[in-house]
């Protein structure tokens, strides 16, 4: 931390990444500093002989519009080269956010920069703050083109799949691949059967015919249990199913 001169700042030393300097947020801190609000310090890269001004653009021009001569730094040694290094991912988690063309324009200068050049995709993305899928889809944009297509393509098909598995009757209650009845079933089975027994063991006392009736009766009470429980069960996967498909529907619409 130092008081330096504002004037010996250098803000032309490739360094800014946003597109333009905005007004508004400028007004807005003037505002906020004329009621006491504390802002940090510009940070900026001393190479022995000039300050490199890497974050706080708006800042400086808040404390050059006041008419400040001194102001507060942080600042590290470094050379002009280090400054912009540092500078492409700036205001990536603090400050005014940045839109998508200023990500853009500090991932297309590192892919120029002699000191990030040949990094990877991930090592771009981490220097710029930003995301790697970002960086990939303006390294090679006919690759994100046909990641979108794909991504559009796999939407398409599992919205198709929901649509055709909403649309079908429910005709078999056990499901094909179901080997066995689930939890709800079983208690639907024990309440069907907590019904049957006072009227079983009443019946069931000699005669064995019946005994077979009521047997017969307790089997067909039990299925209609648990057909009573998956048609519930059904019916909320396909309303379920519904709000799915006309979510995909949406995003396929966005993605085009």
């Amino acid at each position: 931390m130092r008081e330096v001169k504002l004037s010996d700042i250098k803000l032309d030393g490739g360094t800014q990444n946003r597109v333009s300097i905005d007004q508004a947020t400028i007004d807005e801190y003037l505002e906020c500093m004329e009621d006491g609000a504390i802002f940090p310090p510009l940070f900026c890269v001393f190479d022995g002989t000039k300050y490199w001004l890497v974050d706080g653009f708006h800042r400086y021009q808040c404390y050059l519009q006041r008419g400040d001569k001194v102001v507060s730094i942080d600042y590290k040694p470094g050379t002009q080269e280090e400054a912009q290094v540092l500078s492409f991912g700036a205001n990536g988690k603090h400050g005014r956010p940045r839109s998508h063309e200023d990500k853009r324009k500090a991932v297309l200068a590192a892919f120029e920069h002699p000191h990030t050049k040949d990094l990877s995709d991930y090592a771009v993305a981490a220097k710029c703050e930003v995301s790697s899928p970002f960086v990939a889809g303006l390294r090679n944009p006919e690759k994100k083109k046909k990641q979108a297509e794909n991504s559009q393509k796999h939407h398409q098909s599992k919205s198709d799949e929901l649509i055709n598995y909403a649309g079908k009757p429910v005709d078999n209650f056990s499901g094909g691949d179901q080997v066995g009845p689930d939890d709800a079933e079983l208690k639907a089975g024990e309440l069907a059967r907590e019904k049957d027994i006072a009227t079983m063991y009443k019946m069931m006392e000699s005669d064995d015919a019946l005994k077979t009736a009521v047997e017969e009766n307790h089997r067909l009470n039990l299925l209609l249990a648990q057909l009573e429980l998956r048609m519930n069960g059904l019916m909320n996967e396909k309303n379920e199913a519904i709000d799915m498909v006309k979510k995909l529907q949406k995003q396929i619409e966005k993605n085009k």
